[in-house]
């Protein structure tokens, strides 16, 4: 396996929203962040018990709330950042629904990614609800940076490969040959601001 640079759950957590953040700092940064910044952003958070909660996830105190979502992702992205002059910031801005990967890929570029909630199959999953963050639009499937990819094919023995996408590493596709479905207006642009 190459290097790998798009962040995995773990076995006991449901925090594919809080790896989505991370993932997506990744492709914007073409930074790691570090432990401390991790825990920073992980503690700034609104209800860190529900994201990191399987059967809870952003259904909990977040659920129905795109304000809340939004405001945690700003958050999470400035302490992962972290603070001073030359700290990268961030804007994010909510797509309503519904959406589809047409959409989504207007709005990837070299400057910005998309933070989504999907259900249904991957090119590598089935019967997921699923938070991922969209690097590159190929055609009519979109790439993701996937947090349970590397979980799945360590389970499977199946090969894990991350692909690179103008700079951005994706491991799995939202494709049309597979049924999955956005979920309405939890969809977030995420751009890095200039400095």
């Amino acid at each position: 396996m190459s290097e790998r640079w798009i962040y995995a759950q773990g076995d006991f957590d449901g925090a594919c929203f809080l790896y989505g953040i991370v993932n997506s700092y990744v492709a914007l940064t073409g930074t790691r962040p570090d432990f401390e910044r991790l825990c920073a952003a992980i503690a700034g958070m609104d209800h860190p018990g529900d994201l990191l909660n399987p059967n809870i996830g952003t259904t909990g105190g977040y659920d129905g709330d795109m304000g809340k979502l939004a405001d945690n992702i700003r958050r999470a992205l400035a302490a992962l950042g972290g603070e001073g002059h030359g700290a990268a910031r961030f804007n994010v801005t909510r797509l309503p629904g519904p959406l589809s990967a047409a959409d989504i890929a207007r709005h990837l570029d070299s400057a910005s990614v998309v933070l989504l909630r999907y259900q249904g199959a991957s090119l590598h999953s089935e019967g997921m609800d699923h938070w991922v963050c969209a690097v590159a639009a190929e055609g009519e499937s979109l790439r993701v940076a996937c947090s349970v990819r590397l979980r799945k094919a360590l389970d499977t023995d199946e090969k894990y490969a991350e692909a690179d996408f103008n700079g951005r590493r994706a491991n799995d596709a939202l494709t049309p040959e597979r049924a999955y479905e956005l979920v309405a207006g939890e969809a977030f642009v995420i751009t890095r601001a200039p400095r």
